[in-house]
């Protein structure tokens, strides 16, 4: 159910941009060669390699289709982008408390949910006027992926996902 009444939901600061490419090898060579941007972190994650850099508080990610994987959930709104318009900006993120909570109070507003995943980010069209996709990503998250970049984080939330296995399987 759509409403007028305004959100409290309120941006308070932009922590990157994402972009959807056809070949992401030549795009970090082309910006690490032309512009300096670098270290960059790479990671395959289901359905996409994703580069990363972060020039100042803005970090870039550039994700990359993988060919005859599956297409679901962030994959596929990032693929369906690709097709429909190209390599380009696909999003702009930024960080906030509680995904999950923005999230629906955004939904209640008629911005649509495109994707979700695990509490930690969420796609969302802002519809109307001068449309756009954001991505609400959980701070923590965030702050850990500036911290330990994107390969530190995937494998910070490895290993909480097996610890949390363990503590199921030693409670059967």
């Amino acid at each position: 159910m759509e409403s007028n009444k305004p959100n409290a939901f309120k941006v308070k600061e932009i922590c990157q941009l994402g972009m959807v490419v056809k070949d992401l090898d030549r795009v970090v060579e082309d910006w690490s060669t032309r512009f300096g941007f670098g270290p960059w972190s790479f990671h395959d994650i289901p359905g996409m390699r994703v580069g990363c850099v972060f020039v100042g508080p803005i970090e870039f990610e550039i994700a990359q289709p993988v060919e005859g994987y599956p297409q679901e959930g962030a994959a596929k709104i990032l693929c369906d982008y690709l097709d429909t318009w190209g390599d380009g900006v696909h999003h702009v993120g930024f960080p906030v408390d509680d995904v999950e909570e923005e999230a629906a109070g955004l939904e209640s507003q008629g911005v649509k949910v495109l994707a979700q995943g695990g509490g930690t980010y969420a796609y969302v069209e802002s519809g109307g006027p001068g449309s756009m996709i954001f991505e609400l990503m959980q701070r923590s998250a965030y702050d850990l992926i500036k911290e330990k970049g994107l390969d530190g984080y995937v494998e910070e939330m490895m290993k909480q996902s097996q610890s949390t296995n363990r503590g199921e399987d030693e409670s059967k």
